[in-house]
């Protein structure tokens, strides 16, 4: 990437005076230039919104130190972060002391960049109550204002809430199955949810819940489908397009604990697989199974799970048993790399004349899921005193698992200072952004992607 590209005026001069050249010095265009790039596949667990995460950072604690920062000097861009309410079960109106320290946790994880996976629960337990809904929805109000404030650091919210530890099972009250209003309470959790994070994936932790509130099904179970994401809604406000799925028990069992019917696992599995190419999947494991169960954690079977499956994060602490197997068969650090996206630059294209610059830049995603953040892309051509962005019309979240995206752009050079000149892409900014898996390429200064120097304007 040290070859040099010149912007044609001197060699356009020296043609001419040799008789050669063109008849307009605007059409001059010089033969394309090809650079090709060298994959690093471990750069990658330094991205945003991907990989092994930290757990637990509850948000109603109080401390004295920035434990947020602390996790990102350890190398996590994730952490867990539940907010506990029980103790605010039967009372409407959350106290300013815990929404003043809630306030100051989401501060800190702010300021430190790592991003949040966050989970409200009012249960830590089989036992226990669920609150009313209309507890739920008041403090999900009173909340709003706040999370909307600090909704940049919040990467994905679990819909937690109700059942115990939030995972949408052992419900009572006004979500328990013998309230005859329980699909339509339990559907409002999801709404506001929705409502406060507009631009936020809502996962919901089994496919069959989703489907029983926003598809066809009339009992938990039923073997429909019009509740999944179809390309004509993907990455719109549909809720459906919205709901998204984790899995809170991968690989313990054929039905993943319940997360997957036992008498149509398949079935739901594709549910999920199809959802997860356009909305996040994560979530951890909880055991190694027992007896011919214990091989579906082996890597052989974990890493094609992982992928086929579009797994964007897994917990790295839990469960302990299974997370040692992967280390000891060779596959921790596969899964580590692949979670997620891992967006490598195969090949970049640049042809340039007097006026322009032309690109075609190749990148492929050889992680296991898109990226599931909308993020800013551009162009950026910088040097000490000057820089200038092009913008480009790319969504990021259509760089899908195992495919290649061409980005073409051509950049005006009319209205740029003479000088030398390094090409970067910026896929995202500050802690947001996204850095390609390929060598001597990070510009941290940047936070942007150096492709090539030199360009030079004249």
């Amino acid at each position: 990437m040290s070859l040099k590209l010149y912007g044609g005026m001197f060699l356009l001069l020296l043609l001419a005076g040799c008789g050669g050249g063109s008849e307009s010095m605007g059409e001059e265009i010089y033969p394309p230039l090809t650079i090709t790039f060298t994959e690093q596949s471990s750069v990658n667990v330094e991205n945003p919104d991907r990989g092994f995460y930290d757990a637990d950072y509850a948000l109603e604690l109080n401390v004295s130190y920035n434990r947020f920062a602390a996790a990102y000097s350890e190398g996590y861009r994730l952490v867990y972060a539940p907010l506990n309410l029980e103790e605010y079960n039967e009372t409407v109106t959350l106290p300013a002391s815990l929404t003043d320290t809630v306030a100051q946790n989401l501060h800190d994880a702010n300021n430190s960049g790592v991003k949040l996976i966050l989970r409200l629960k009012y249960r830590s337990s089989l036992n226990g109550n669920d609150p009313s809904k209309e507890i739920i929805l008041a403090h999900m109000e009173q909340l709003k204002p706040l999370f909307q404030s600090y909704s940049s650091v919040i990467s994905v919210v679990q819909a937690g809430t109700i059942g115990a530890w939030g995972e949408w099972h052992s419900f009572t009250g006004d979500f328990a199955e013998d309230n005859p209003d329980y699909r339509t309470n339990r559907r409002a959790i999801i709404e506001k949810l929705t409502e406060i994070f507009p631009d936020k994936y809502i996962q919901i932790r089994t496919p069959m819940h989703k489907e029983l509130l926003f598809g066809s099904s009339v009992v938990y179970g039923d073997e429909n489908d019009t509740g999944k994401i179809t390309p004509e809604i993907a990455y719109s406000s549909d809720i459906r397009a919205k709901t998204g799925h984790h899995n809170d028990c991968f690989l313990s069992n054929e039905t993943d604990m319940g997360t997957y019917t036992s008498d149509n696992t398949a079935f739901w599995k594709q549910y999920v697989q199809n959802d997860s190419k356009y909305a996040p999947l994560g979530g951890e494991t909880c055991g190694i199974g027992v007896g011919e169960d214990a091989a579906l954690s082996d890597c052989s079977n974990a890493v094609a799970a992982l992928k086929s499956m579009h797994y964007a994060y897994l917990n790295s602490a839990y469960h302990p048993d299974v997370l040692q197997k992967w280390k000891d068969q060779g596959c921790y650090q596969t899964i580590n790399e692949n979670l997620g996206y891992r967006l490598v630059a195969g090949s970049l294209t640049i042809t340039q004349s007097p006026k322009e610059l032309a690109l075609s830049l190749n990148i492929e995603n050889k992680g296991y899921a898109a990226p599931y953040v909308a993020a800013d892309v551009a162009f950026i051509l910088k040097n000490s005193s000057y820089s200038y962005r092009f913008e480009q019309s790319v969504d990021i979240r259509t760089f899908y698992a195992s495919e290649e995206n061409t980005i073409q752009s051509t950049l005006s050079l009319e209205n740029m200072e003479k000088g030398t000149y390094c090409l970067y892409l910026q896929i995202g900014r500050d802690h947001n952004a996204i850095r390609l898996s390929n060598t001597e390429i990070w510009d941290e200064e940047s936070r942007s992607n150096r492709l090539y120097c030199t360009v030079t304007v004249e």
